[in-house]
């Protein structure tokens, strides 16, 4: 017989075929040693508002000099996690081993597949997972946030008993240079300190260039440059807040009655013709050259308001003028807003929650307006000297007392507060999520003190 070589390769070639095959299984398959993470979710709980909304990545703790499986962003305020269905997802496994104490003996095994009601509240908590080839393994510290803290509460402390104790009644401040600045002028001169946070004021500096008599309430920032109007006819400008320089208005057929505010990139001041006496507003966009433009309306304050120029929900520039006095001397209620600084509505004729009051300072914070301060005709602290709007003027009411109150906590279990004295002509600023008050006065009082309050969700890591 002839050999035929060609029949023997291809008859070895089918042996070695069927010899690397499982007679039993003609399905095999390669048998994965990936025991790493990919994922973790809870199960909705009917009882447990937002448990499902838990969102856990592998993240490295500095603490632990380790990966941890967290969620970044803390369940609500006291979530119960003591009762959880989990569905964690590796890339393979054939076994998981939950340790439930930091000396692992407290341990289960668990499914993986979200039927196992677990108790996440725990300080030290790992799952080990066993890939599928039943040898690979990897270990996973568990964390689960919940927020400790009512998030809707307000923060208030008393930071600073006194800024100065020399004489100095009359008081601005306002952000500058990434400082706040706060004036104080006692009749005979013009004082200046600085702070980055509150905590912190530089020693008493004296200004140059301004007269001992400055309006120094009127002080408005605009660019680069603070401005103050005094006596009508002059415009005094600092680009340090320390040295002033003067320009004079005395040619011109109009006298500056008050400045607004910046607001479109112009400088905004209210005006009063000499020829015909009428109130109008004009702008600038250097705090040199002027134009005067439409008339007051009726009604609007020229003094002892509070201007806040900011921006809406829908992120459109929007100016807002609360209390004050009008022309005629008058107490007003009026809340007038705009768009554009020509046009006015007057939120008054809807809506008259605010009462008459001047000396107020008003923020925008957490989408919100918050007013604080306001004396009545007599100069008495009016009784709702804080306020809060949540339709950017509209309407105003008190805050809830359950989350926000001027007071510091002094000492637990049994609660002794620290109270804030109702004034005005304060101060209140935001910088860095904070709200920070300063000084202000009541009919008999001066105060120099500084309170810091910061809404406890804007402490939050990640927030919506």
């Amino acid at each position: 017989m002839r050999f035929n070589p060609f029949k023997f390769i291809v008859l070895f070639a089918m042996v070695l075929t069927f010899a690397s095959c499982d007679w039993l299984d003609t399905t095999a398959t390669d048998v994965s040693s990936n025991p790493c993470f990919i994922s973790l979710s809870f199960a909705a709980n009917d009882t447990i508002v937002g448990l499902e909304d838990a969102n856990f990545t592998l993240e490295w703790d500095s603490v632990y000099n380790d990966s941890v499986i967290v969620n970044l962003d803390s369940l609500p305020y006291n979530t119960d996690i003591t009762h959880v269905i989990p569905t964690f997802g590796f890339y393979s496994s054939s076994s998981a081993t939950l340790y439930m104490d930091s000396m692992g003996v407290v341990k289960d095994t668990i499914v993986l597949t979200g039927t196992d009601t677990i108790n996440f509240d725990r300080t030290s908590m790992r799952i080990v997972n066993v890939a599928e080839d039943e040898i690979a393994e990897k270990p996973y510290r568990l964390k689960v946030n919940v927020h400790k803290v009512e998030p809707e509460l307000y923060q208030w402390n008393k930071i600073v008993n006194s800024i100065y104790t020399h004489a100095g009644s009359s008081q601005k401040g306002l952000l500058f240079n990434d400082s706040i600045y706060f004036f104080v002028n006692s009749g005979l001169n013009n004082s200046l300190y600085k702070s980055l946070d509150g905590h912190q004021w530089t020693d008493r500096i004296i200004l140059t260039g301004l007269p001992n008599y400055a309006e120094i309430r009127n002080i408005v920032k605009f660019k680069t440059k603070l401005f103050l109007i005094q006596d009508g006819t002059s415009i005094y400008s600092t680009s340090n807040g320390i040295d002033w320089t003067s320009a004079d208005f005395t040619t011109k057929d109009y006298s500056f009655v008050n400045l607004l505010y910046e607001f479109n990139s112009k400088l905004w001041a209210i005006t009063k013709s000499n020829n015909d006496g009428i109130y109008r507003f004009a702008t600038s966009v250097d705090g040199a050259e002027w134009i005067v433009i439409g008339e007051v309306p009726a009604n609007f304050p020229v003094g002892d308001y509070a201007a806040l120029s900011f921006a809406s929900r829908t992120n459109q520039p929007k100016v807002l003028i609360a209390g004050g006095v009008n022309a005629a001397g008058e107490l007003v209620n009026n809340i007038w807003s705009s768009e554009n600084g020509s046009y006015w509505l007057d939120f008054s004729r809807e809506n008259k929650t605010l009462g008459s009051l001047a000396g107020v300072s008003i923020v925008n914070y957490d989408d919100k307006l918050l007013l604080f301060g306001g004396s009545d005709a007599s100069g008495e602290v009016v009784e709702n000297y804080y306020m809060v709007s949540i339709d950017e003027g509209l309407s105003w009411t008190k805050p809830d007392t359950t989350y926000n109150q001027i007071r510091q906590l002094l000492t637990t279990p049994k609660a002794v507060y620290l109270n804030y004295e109702p004034r005005y002509l304060q101060t209140a600023i935001v910088k860095d999520k904070n709200i920070i008050l300063i000084g202000g006065r009541d009919k008999s009082k001066v105060y120099t003190d500084v309170w810091t309050g910061k809404l406890n969700r804007l402490s939050f890591l990640i927030q919506d």
